[in-house]
Parts: structure tokens; C-alpha cells; sequence
């Protein structure tokens, strides 16, 4: 009877053991299967990472159909880019951004007109919407200016690629509306690193894409316009947007120079911040030149319109002449639109020479105005 128990145990343990022995296989195998998928899939998706062939020119786009043949042909323009000034002194390009497509177009001034000169692919923040704060991985949408030019060993070339531009944002409208955040660029990316991934709120292109447009940006004055989607409209729209701006321009230029204060004021936002100036302040000062003056006279030439929804830039060259005063110089002013009409928030003036050259000068901002 003892035996028989005892052999009873031993033909269980032996049972159990291998039981034990036949999942221990089974979960080596299933282990096994799932590292060769996995290894599969990595080698699959690095493998098109390294083969990603999106189209890098304006010529692909039109071969392979990937963008509206009007936009290529600059049969429709974006509704926003209304003028590029035709003087040496300021930008002859423009980069436009379109988020929901995106792609990053450059456009030039082509006699009176606007021309497309290249569409590429690029990146754009992991996260969709407008930037707001810091860390928010958003790309942020606006009217920027190109700053700073960087490039390796400044920045690593496994982050940024051969070269990056360093963008100003916050602009004005944006510390106006409390934005926080920074290092927003224009960079480049290796070719291992796909431009689908998503950035921390920066504008992606390629290696080769940034060192094609690197003779197209000029520091400090080459604008970049930053949309969630760019709308794009026939000419006879374009025209009616820009008669738009030029009929404000124009009414503020005529209530300056007929001395009507009230009227000339009235284009201002309340808020209104500039060279030292507030609004009160502006309006003191700007009293004080009418009574001074028994007459004024302002020329524009050149402007330079950019628009992003409510937010307009206007950069012209401005002649200025009283009965006790001349000058010239480069005229900058940021408006708003507010219930329908724009206000301008901040205006700045710099000297330069007849070719609209800024002059290399040591006045300050508010000296140099306090003539006009």
C-alpha cells in the first residue's frame, strides 16, 4: 500500500513537472514571436523613415499633383500676403506656413504682383492649436521675424540639422495677449528623423530644404507667417483686401496732416505702447507738435503689408516735412482690429537714407521721433 502511494506521488510530480516544463516552453516561444515582430516592425518603420522621399521642391509638387495647380501657378495668393515692398532695403521674400497642410511656401514680389517661388514639406508641433504658454509642444501662429542664423556646433546636428533661424516670438501681439514661452525656430532636421514626428512647437524642414532657402532670409527683416490653414483667393480679392489697408492708411495719414488731433487719435488703441509713450503721453506730445508746426506733410512709399487675422504689419518708408523740420525714415506700425477697425497699438520710426537704409545712428528711438 505504501508503494503504491509513493508511486501515485512520483506520477504526479512527474505529471505537474511536465506541465511546468510545457508552459516554460510555450512562453519562451510566445517571447520569442513577439521580439521577431517587434524587431520587425522597428526595422520596417526605420526603413521608411530612412526611404521617406516627400516631395522637396516646387517642381515635385507640381509632377506629382500633391498641391492645388492655382496655388503653384500663383493663380490664387494667400489672402494675408498683400504687398511686398519693391526697395532693397526691405525683404524681398516672404515664408507662409500652413499648418494644416504642412507645407512652408515662399513668396516673392514679381513686378506689382506676388509670385510662389517654392513649396516644401514640413513639421510643426506635436500638439495642434495655437501656442500659449511654454512647454506646450503647440507651434505658435502669427507674424515673425527671422533673427539669428545658428548652426553646428552652436546646436547639435542630431537636434537641429546643418542650420537653424531663430524666430521673435513673443512678438508684440503676443506679450499683449500674456503668451509665455520661447526658442521657437525655423530648423532642419537629419535625414534618419521623420518629419512627421512632431516638434516642440517649431517649423521642420530638411537638411537640404534649409540650405536651399538660407539665400532667401535677411536677419531682422524676412517675415515668416505662421497659419492654422492658409486661405487662398483670385487677385480681384487680393486687391479688395489691400485697397482695404491703403484706405486706413490713407485716412490716418490725412487726419495727421490736417492737424485734426481728435481725429488722428482716433486711429490708436487705448493701450497703445511705443518709445516710451503711452497713450496719454502720445496724445500730449502729438498736441503739442500741432500747435508747433503750421503745417505737415507726410509721404509713404514702399509698405510692406502682412496680415494674420486681426493682426496687421505695416513697414514703409516715410518722408516727412513741417515748416521747422524734416526728415526720413522707415515708418513700422502693429495694429489691431477691433469691431471692425484697425487700431494701432505700436508705431516705430528709424532713420535712413534716400534708398530707405537704416542709418547707423546712436539716437535713441524716442529722439529720433521727437521732431515729427
Amino acid at each position: 500500500m505504501k508503494k503504491i502511494v509513493q508511486l501515485d506521488y512520483m506520477q504526479s510530480s512527474y505529471s505537474k513537472l511536465n506541465r511546468l516544463k510545457n508552459n516554460y516552453k510555450n512562453l519562451l516561444i510566445f517571447f520569442i514571436t513577439l521580439f521577431t515582430i517587434g524587431f520587425s516592425i522597428s526595422v520596417k518603420s526605420e526603413s521608411s523613415n530612412k526611404n521617406e522621399k516627400a516631395p522637396a521642391s516646387l517642381e515635385e509638387d507640381k509632377k506629382n499633383n500633391l498641391i492645388d495647380s492655382k496655388i503653384l501657378n500663383s493663380e490664387i495668393l494667400p489672402e494675408q500676403l498683400l504687398q511686398i515692398a519693391d526697395t532693397q532695403a526691405f525683404a524681398k521674400y516672404v515664408f507662409i506656413a500652413d499648418k494644416f497642410q504642412r507645407r512652408l511656401f515662399l513668396y516673392e514680389r514679381s513686378g506689382t504682383s506676388i509670385k510662389l517661388v517654392e513649396a516644401v514639406p514640413a513639421d510643426i508641433g506635436k500638439n495642434g492649436g495655437n501656442k500659449t504658454k511654454a512647454n506646450d509642444k503647440k507651434t505658435p501662429e502669427g507674424i515673425y521675424f527671422f533673427q539669428k542664423n545658428l548652426k553646428p556646433p552652436e546646436i547639435p546636428f542630431d537636434q537641429y540639422g546643418k542650420m537653424a533661424f531663430t524666430l521673435d516670438y513673443p512678438n508684440i501681439f503676443d506679450e499683449r495677449e500674456k503668451k509665455t514661452g520661447n526658442g521657437i525656430w525655423l530648423h532642419s532636421v537629419p535625414d534618419s528623423v521623420p518629419l512627421t514626428r512632431g516638434s516642440r512647437g517649431c517649423v521642420v524642414v530638411r537638411n537640404e530644404v534649409i540650405e536651399k532657402l538660407f539665400s532667401f532670409i535677411q536677419l531682422k527683416e524676412t517675415p515668416i507667417l505662421i497659419f492654422d490653414k492658409v486661405n487662398f483667393v483670385p487677385p480681384s480679392e487680393h486687391t479688395k483686401k489691400r485697397d482695404e489697408i491703403s484706405s486706413f492708411l490713407n485716412s490716418w495719414k490725412d487726419a495727421w496732416q490736417s492737424k485734426d488731433i481728435d481725429k488722428y487719435l482716433s486711429f490708436y488703441d487705448s493701450e497703445f505702447k511705443s518709445m516710451g509713450f503711452n497713450f496719454k503721453r502720445w496724445k500730449r506730445y502729438k498736441q503739442g507738435l500741432v500747435d508747433k508746426y503750421g503745417y505737415i506733410k507726410v509721404d509713404f512709399d514702399q509698405p510692406f503689408i502682412l496680415i494674420h487675422n486681426n493682426q496687421l504689419i505695416v513697414k514703409t518708408l516715410q518722408k516727412y516735412e513741417s515748416d521747422k523740420h524734416k526728415d526720413f525714415g522707415i515708418k513700422m506700425i502693429h495694429a489691431l482690429k477691433v469691431n471692425g477697425q484697425y487700431k494701432i497699438i505700436s508705431e516705430d520710426w528709424k532713420e535712413a537714407d534716400p534708398k530707405g537704409f537704416e542709418l547707423a545712428t546712436q539716437q535713441t528711438q524716442s529722439s529720433q521721433i521727437i521732431k515729427q
